[in-house]
C-alpha cells in the first residue's frame, strides 16, 4: 500500500491517510477479539455520488487481506443504500466522500446499527463520526468519545492513550 500509488490513483492526501490508518483503527476495536475469526469483516465505503472513488479504495483496502485473523469483505455503497441496508454488526463504514447535510443520519444509523464510523474529513468527528485523523506536526486518530460510547464499541487502551480524544 505506498504512498506512490495511491498519488497515482489521484486520491487526495486526506484520503491517502486515512485509508492507511484504517486497519490500524478497525484493529483497535475489542470487540472483534470476542467474535469468530471466520466470519468475514464487512467494510463499507460509502459516497455520495463518486463511485469510481469508491472503487478505488476498495482496491487499496482489499490488499490489507486481514485484520484481527479475519477476512476483508469490502463494498463500496452508496450512502442512500447503507441506510435502506441491514448491515452487519461490527461492521466498518468508510466515509469515501464528504457528506454534508447526510452526516448526521449516518452517524445516527452507525450508532444504532454499532457500525464503526470512520471519516478522513477534517471536522467529521467533530460532528459526531467515531473515528478519524488529526494533522498537525505527525498523524494522530482522532476519536469522538461521545460517539464511541453510544455506538457501545470498545477499542483498546493503547489505542485510546495516544488517540486525540473530542469530548
Amino acid at each position: 500500500m505506498g504512498s506512490a500509488s495511491l498519488a497515482q490513483d489521484g486520491l487526495s492526501p486526506r484520503l491517502q491517510i486515512g485509508i492507511n490508518l484504517l486497519p490500524a483503527i478497525v484493529a483497535a476495536n475489542q470487540s472483534l477479539a470476542a467474535t469468530d475469526n471466520s466470519l468475514s469483516l464487512p467494510i463499507y465505503l460509502v459516497f455520495r455520488e463518486d463511485r469510481y472513488l469508491a472503487e478505488q479504495l476498495k482496491q487499496r483496502i482489499s490488499q490489507v487481506g486481514k485484520i484481527r485473523g479475519r477476512a476483508l469483505d469490502v463494498m463500496s455503497i452508496s450512502l442512500d443504500e447503507l441506510l435502506a441496508s441491514a448491515p452487519q454488526r461490527l461492521g466498518v463504514v468508510f466515509i469515501a466522500e464528504p457528506l454534508d447535510r447526510q452526516l448526521p443520519d449516518l452517524v445516527r444509523f452507525a450508532q444504532q446499527q454499532r457500525l464503526l464510523l470512520f471519516s478522513p474529513f477534517a471536522g467529521d468527528v467533530e460532528r459526531g463520526v467515531t473515528a478519524g485523523f488529526q494533522v498537525t506536526e505527525k498523524v494522530l486518530p482522532l476519536v469522538n468519545m461521545a460517539s464511541l460510547k453510544q455506538s457501545k464499541i470498545q477499542l483498546k487502551a493503547f489505542f485510546l492513550r495516544i488517540a486525540v480524544k473530542h469530548e
